[in-house]
């Protein structure tokens, strides 16, 4: 009984010591990246985050946060850094997406890596706004009250042309949608992705002038 209770001790401390080296480094980068302001400190913290998810390629949110991070700093890049930023951030993003193809989150950051594949470079938004949409509607079907898919709908619907059926007066809906689904939302712990209301503001923002 001795033994069995030594080695269950021992499995459980691997097994917490096991996810402290990951989730411990990656809480504190979260908390980085909540605040960023500049290009360079979520170029810092990305730098920090890397070598993390490499040395877990089988965690998802290793492989979910450095995909997002790299997507969410190419729309701050200078000029010229936002492709190459994008290049780096797709095995991320589509690794995530193959973990866990029913995920909402994993569906709401494909749906915004292609929106900066968009952003890096306008004449691809024939093509892959559409997919960047479609991964929207899969991303509330998983779950409708995730804020952060109402987000990238809305935004794609925004930046389409009112010829091809989008433009800001048919975006308002599902702006104000979003802006709701944030106001109740509340994240399930410190790791969960809680991102996007800053970009909800700004969007919000230019329907009030």
């Amino acid at each position: 009984m001795k033994v069995l209770f030594t080695l269950l001790l021992f499995l459980t401390c691997h097994f917490t010591f096991a996810q402290d080296s990951w989730q411990q480094p990656l809480q504190k980068v979260l908390s980085q990246l909540d605040t960023a302001k500049t290009f360079g400190t979520w170029q810092s913290n990305i730098n920090a985050l890397e070598p993390l998810a490499k040395a877990h390629p089988n965690e998802f949110l290793l492989q979910y946060y450095i995909g997002w991070a790299y997507t969410q700093s190419s729309f701050q890049a200078p000029k010229g850094q936002a492709e190459p930023l994008t290049d780096k951030a797709e095995s991320y993003v589509k690794k995530a997406l193959d973990m866990q193809p029913t995920n909402t989150e994993a569906l709401t950051l494909m749906a915004y890596w292609l929106s900066a594949r968009i952003n890096a470079s306008p004449t691809r938004g024939a093509t892959l706004g559409s997919d960047s949409k479609e991964y929207s509607d899969k991303a509330i079907a998983a779950d409708s009250t995730n804020p952060r898919a109402y987000l990238l709908k809305a935004l794609v619907v925004y930046h389409t042309p009112a010829l091809f059926g989008g433009g800001k007066k048919k975006a308002a809906p599902l702006v104000a949608e979003a802006g709701q689904r944030f106001a109740a939302f509340k994240p399930d712990n410190a790791l969960a992705p809680h991102w996007g209301n800053d970009i909800y503001q700004q969007l919000a923002a230019d329907y009030k002038d």
